[in-house]
């Protein structure tokens, strides 16, 4: 404190902030990006092991032979789908296949409303109605002879594939043939639960909420009769054939969460035991492990995983057990075109061996890592590795915010318009025969510059400002169902106006700008210094929050939206930087990390309209998604772009297009004298 409070060290400073700020933000963030990259490198990342000890998965002797049970029941539920393709789910006849084998089944409905008003109205009550999805979970429990319910693991798996409508009943035989493996034994010492859902999500959703008793207003489902104890893991199944040539492992939770590293490792190694390859976002680990292309594949599976767990949405059914401290992942079968398969057989013998594994852990996983990022499936970046990048790219928005705080009140050695920080005076003035200058007239000239008089900035200039962009924030946040319920009133599509109350308010707030005129809101030089601090300030916090709850995100924004914010600055090459601060506004970034998503998975190019199309349905169903799952899952993605991002880069568009006062021009003229 005492640099900034003293005068004599505050100049001293403010001369060394001056002039080699730029050079350090530079420095700051080239190393900081350089160094995140680097971390793919196979050197500066560690090999994955196990903390948990108490797993033991190299002692679980595989016994699975019911796989002709899977192949049975998964057969007979393809009978019934192509019976009726788009019927719902076949309950009673599953309810009776665990029934079969002595399970405890038990059924929960349930009726999900979508804040998204339905094309049709209700005639008896005359007012519109929501969209509503009814479903039926089916689940059954195996109850451990060894204990009295205490403890829990589940075995989950969709009923249908909403996104492809490709019913998962591959996933079901299996699940039926390791009931059945599993009664046949006696070590269990947790209950497992088997459980089918409906609609994706919304059934997982429902039934954990019913399950650890939680409510929502917008989900409303009948009560468990059957219960377990404390759940200790899960693993949900998705099976596209009945022949996979690798698992695709999903991590990625709801809000950015992940499952312990520990159970990872102990899917991956159970794979590798029986010869299951295993993909990380359908990426191969690269071989050999070193050099430039192991590096370039570590480095897209790494992308590829921020760029899952920056959406915040999970992507499968295990992100929503995260939410409950409940460590899960997605084991999904691909078979791919080329490769060798593998059948029931051992995707049987891999799951028992998790489960057995699971089985005999004394306490919920603590020991290993939450906070992680995998280049491989054998690698893993912790969380003291990745947050020193982090915090050196957010170094450059403090050094800038510490610069411009010192030059409040000192001239400014390279203004950032000249014509606007300095008054031009124009003496007339004649030297006398000593060489003496005098107040005379002259018949030559003399132009001097006079320095403005700097005084601190305005600090309640902040607050209109601020405010104001906040409530534009706050409006965007509500618009996608205002505008919603405002286009049912037209007969626009409800999922239409979703979009355009998402979007048309960012478009309306690019107006901003004008509405601050100089004649409302003045401002001198160290005010607009003054406004950028603050907005420096203010997104160094934002992304700070951000990373400690979602890296992947927190980075993302950093990376962009740093090195353009620092370099805002009135007055100079506005359209420039107006083109800047649209490519790293939020509605920029989504679609920039969208086409960087189709770049690093697409493997054909279909051309520029093609391709361009495809990108825009990608980035409209992100938004979508994102308001939706927002309002049914509890994803807050939207509502921190809209309340926090959104403001703090609309901050910087105003000090882009805010004009300084001009200074008055004083002409001194005296007549010459005789």
């Amino acid at each position: 404190m005492g640099l900034l409070s003293d005068p004599k060290s505050r100049e001293r400073f403010s001369r060394i902030a001056a002039k080699y700020n730029s050079p350090l933000c530079v420095l700051a963030y080239v190393v900081g990006v350089v160094w995140f990259l680097a971390l793919a490198y196979k050197p500066f990342n560690h090999r994955t092991y196990f903390s948990e000890n108490a797993l033991l998965p190299g002692l679980v002797e595989g016994k699975f032979r019911t796989e002709n049970v899977a192949t049975r029941i998964s057969q007979a539920m393809k009978d019934i789908k192509d019976v009726n393709k788009d019927g719902p789910m076949p309950v009673a006849w599953i309810v009776n296949q665990f029934r079969g084998l002595g399970l405890d089944t038990y059924t929960q409905e349930y009726i999900q409303t979508i804040p998204v008003p339905s094309a049709r109205q209700s005639e008896e009550q005359g007012k519109e109605m929501f969209v509503q999805l009814n479903g039926t979970n089916v689940y059954a429990i195996l109850r451990a002879p060894r204990t009295a319910s205490t403890e829990a693991i589940v075995l989950s798996a969709p009923y249908k594939h909403y996104l492809n409508m490709d019913h998962n009943n591959h996933a079901f035989g299996l699940m039926i043939a390791l009931a059945s493996h599993f009664r046949k034994s006696s070590y269990w010492s947790k209950d497992i639960i088997f459980l089918l859902v409906d609609y994706d999500e919304i059934g997982m959703e429902a039934w954990l909420q019913e399950y650890h008793y939680t409510k929502s207003p917008l989900l409303k489902s009948s009560p468990l009769h059957g219960r377990s104890g404390s759940i200790q893991a899960a693993i949900n199944l998705e099976l596209h054939s009945d022949q996979v040539s690798h698992f695709n492992v999903k991590l990625e939770g709801l809000n950015g969460l992940l499952p312990n590293l520990d159970l990872v490792n102990l899917v991956v190694q159970l794979c590798g035991r029986e010869r299951i390859t295993v993909k990380l976002h359908q990426q191969r680990d690269p071989f050999p492990s070193e050099g430039w292309p192991a590096f370039q594949q570590n480095l897209k599976t790494m992308s590829l995983m921020m760029l899952h767990q920056a959406t915040g949405m999970p992507n499968g059914l295990h992100g929503l057990f995260l939410r409950y401290h409940i460590e899960a992942v997605t084991l999904e079968g691909v078979l791919e075109p080329g490769r060798s398969s593998t059948g029931f057989y051992r995707m049987g013998r891999v799951l028992e061996g998790v489960f057995r594994s699971l089985n005999n852990l004394l306490e919920r996983f603590h020991q290993s890592f939450f906070f992680y990022l995998l280049p491989a499936s054998d690698r893993y970046v912790s969380i003291g590795m990745y947050m020193p990048p982090f915090g050196l790219i957010l170094l450059v928005t403090a050094l800038k915010a510490i610069a411009l705080y010192i030059s409040i009140g000192t001239p400014d050695p390279d203004p950032w318009d000249g014509a606007e920080n300095v008054v031009i005076e124009h003496i007339q003035s004649r030297k006398t025969g000593d060489g003496q200058g005098d107040n005379t007239d002259s018949k030559r000239g003399v132009t001097k510059i006079r320095t403005q008089n700097y005084s601190d900035g305005d600090v309640w200039s902040l607050v209109p400002v601020v405010s104001c962009c906040q409530v534009a924030g706050f409006i965007a946040s509500i618009s996608p169902m205002v505008m919603t319920g405002l286009g049912h009133l037209f007969g626009t599509r409800p999922y239409q106006a979703l979009i355009t109350g998402a979007t048309g308010m960012f478009f309306a707030s690019l107006f901003m700008p004008k509405c601050i005129t100089r004649n409302r809101l003045a401002c001198t030089v160290n005010t607009l210094r003054l406004w950028k601090c603050a907005a420096l300030v203010l997104q160094a916090i934002i992304l700070a929050a951000t990373a400690a709850a979602n890296f992947s995100l927190g980075m993302l924004l950093a990376v962009t939206m740093v090195p353009v914010c620092a370099m805002v600055r009135p007055g100079k090459l506005r359209f420039l930087q107006a083109v800047l601060m649209l490519l790293v506004s939020p509605l920029g970034l989504l679609i920039i990390y969208t086409g960087l998503y189709l770049l690093l998975t697409e493997t054909e190019y279909h051309g520029v309209v093609p391709s361009a199309m495809h990108l825009c349905t990608i980035v409209y169903y992100n938004i979508l998604s994102g308001v939706i799952h927002g309002y049914v899952l509890g994803t807050w993605q939207y509502t921190l772009l809209a309340l926090a991002v959104f403001p703090n880069w609309l901050f910087f568009w105003c000090i882009v297009f805010k004009k300084r006062d001009v200074p008055v021009v004083e002409n001194k003229e005296e007549k010459k004298t005789s």
